[in-house]
């Protein structure tokens, strides 16, 4: 698999592959056009994009085609989660962190999962992150005397 994103557009594909495992053309393009103001062109072209990506593989052996996915709903989501921490600086991700916590719904599980998490992580965590970003690219304190 090559190391592309997954557009918009994709996702929207790849979720109706993870719901069902493995479909046919036929099943993927009625569902998204159930769904989504879409023409049946460009649901083929999504599909065909995703084959050369590498996130769908296509059983040509059988008539109608099926497709099935290569990597699971959560290793794409930990792949595209990781690439937009990776944009910002290591000194801003908690502040990120927290915002996704401020802004989304969690059950009281989950919010003991995450405590629980926070309290093993707080064992070996540094005292302060250091910035990581080249000079002229970060507003921290750290590049501010280089940038002026």
């Amino acid at each position: 698999m090559e190391n592309a994103t997954i557009t918009s557009a994709e996702w929207e594909v790849m979720r109706v592959v993870w719901a069902k495992s493995t479909l046919t053309s036929r099943e993927i393009i009625d569902t998204l056009t159930n769904i989504l103001d879409w023409k049946e062109g460009t649901i083929k072209s999504l599909l065909n994009r995703l084959v050369q990506k590498g996130y769908l593989k296509q059983d040509s052996s059988v008539k109608p085609m099926l497709y099935q996915a290569t990597i699971s709903a959560n290793q794409a989501l930990q792949t595209d989660l990781g690439e937009i921490m990776d944009r910002s600086c290591t000194k801003d991700r908690g502040l990120h962190i927290e915002q996704l916590i401020q802004h989304e719904t969690l059950s009281q599980e989950q919010c003991q999962m995450l405590i629980q998490l926070i309290e093993e992580k707080m064992k070996n965590a540094p005292e302060i992150i250091k910035c990581q970003c080249p000079p002229g690219q970060c507003t921290c304190q750290h590049h501010t005397a280089i940038i002026e």
